[in-house]
């Protein structure tokens, strides 16, 4: 063979096929860009689309932190990517978060994406909105009421106390911290949020089931939404089913005990005030949204607070000075000796705590639990002075870890009071564990 035709062969075999990947990476970049506002004069945020159709989503699923900080490290606080199926403009910096948060259902409105929205379904909070979802949010924040809260301490004691028990028999053994808390709060949430009874000592295998079932949801709850086999998407409707199939028991169980009126009508939890609202507004009962409603309760209840508590307990082992200042308060209040654990903890006594509540408070300020969200753009618009943020496309947004814009913050998913409180219980029992 000639060199004419050793040349010619490795032009078809690998020069063509590099040119036409090149093309088609810059079509597809041509492609998402034409969705731009032409009416604008301000140019787009820097920042590539990736690949056609799958965009950045596998680089940043599988980097990551990594991912992130060679995008923030190129582009600075503001560029444009594609993820999860939509164009997007990731935006960091405090003044620029800022005026997206104040911005909202003016500049921008709350859309997460696409695989998101399919797992935990249409009929839960996230994904309503105008008037349904000021409607289910206020039914919803009944439950936590500071006369709410004061019944769920008790409650969160009893746990905190006999997983502790469990915890310090493991001796010189050790345990895993972050999976024990999370085992933790999933049995305080289905107590608390969804009025479920205390699990009894065979029913640990099917709650472990459980709490990975959700873990298996999470991996996948920011994927590319595409429903084929062993897909993310097709991995967590398969987690989110077998969540639906176990709550359904204890809905219809539920629903059993308040027409027999046996639940507790003095302290109502969140799945009995969704029931009770439907019932007062002559509705038939929606299996489906309360299986969804329970979910994204039960998914916004444990896994943020079991971030946060474990972030809390790995600080307080890294700062000494801190902990010890944390044991003097409790000292102060009589709540850390063992012979005045039978001391009445309450939300009067847990609201006394300064100096815990601003520990607790910096712990979710540098380790937020949900580190960022989702918006849509409504309208086209100018940020940073000289960029201009299409409409219709999504934007990524993390929490402001800037002390001086913390009071600008958007909240969790669900009361960040009631998160605080509670971590404060818990924090209260591994102090006074500390000195048994």
């Amino acid at each position: 063979m000639g060199l004419p035709a050793l040349l010619a062969s490795a032009l078809c075999t690998f020069v063509l096929p590099l040119l036409l990947f090149l093309a088609a990476i810059k079509l597809w970049d041509l492609y998402c860009v034409s969705s731009r506002d032409r009416s604008c004069a301000l140019p787009l945020p820097p920042g590539t689309m990736g690949f056609p159709f799958f965009g950045e989503t596998l680089q940043m699923v599988l980097q990551r932190r990594k991912f992130l900080q060679m995008k923030r490290k190129k582009y600075g606080f503001i560029y444009k990517t594609h993820l999860f199926g939509r164009p997007t403009v990731r935006v960091m910096g405090a003044d620029n978060v800022r005026r997206i948060l104040l911005g909202e259902h003016r500049l921008v409105s709350v859309h997460w994406p696409a695989s998101v929205r399919t797992i935990l379904g249409s009929g839960c909070l996230s994904n309503l909105h105008d008037s349904s979802h000021k409607q289910r949010k206020k039914v919803i924040m009944q439950a936590f009421s500071r006369e709410a809260l004061q019944c769920y301490v008790p409650v969160i004691i009893e746990e905190v106390s006999s997983c502790l028990e469990r915890w310090l028999s493991c001796g010189e053994r050790g345990l895993l911290v972050y999976p024990e808390v999370k085992r933790l709060m999933f049995r305080i949430a289905m107590r608390i949020l969804l009025g479920c009874e205390s699990p009894r000592a065979g029913s640990a295998e099917a709650e472990q089931q459980l709490v990975e079932a959700f873990e298996e949801m999470t991996r996948n709850l920011f994927s590319l939404p595409i429903d084929v086999p062993f897909s993310g998407l097709y991995r967590g409707m398969k987690a989110r089913n077998l969540i639906h199939a176990r709550i359904e028991e204890n809905i219809r169980a539920k629903i059993c005990r308040l027409r027999a009126a046996e639940a507790d009508r003095g302290c109502k939890d969140a799945l009995q005030l969704l029931i009770e609202h439907s019932w007062e507004r002559g509705e038939r009962l929606d299996m489906q949204a309360l299986k969804q409603s329970s979910t994204e309760l039960l998914f916004g209840g444990h896994e943020t607070t079991a971030s946060a508590a474990t972030s809390l307990i790995t600080y307080l082992g890294l700062y000494p000075h801190v902990l010890q200042k944390v044991r003097e308060e409790l000292k102060s209040k009589g709540l850390l000796c063992k012979s005045n654990q039978d001391n009445k903890l309450d939300m009067e006594i847990l609201e006394q705590l300064k100096y815990i509540g601003c520990v607790i408070k910096e712990t979710l300020r540098l380790n937020p639990p949900v580190p960022g969200g989702f918006r849509v753009a409504l309208k086209t618009f100018e940020l940073n002075g000289c960029l201009g943020i299409p409409v219709v496309w999504q934007l990524a947004s993390p929490r402001s870890n800037d002390p001086k814009k913390g009071r600008q913050r958007s909240q969790c998913l669900l009361c960040l009071a009631w998160k605080s409180h509670f971590v404060i219980s818990t924090m209260l029992l591994i102090a006074q564990v500390s000195c048994i």
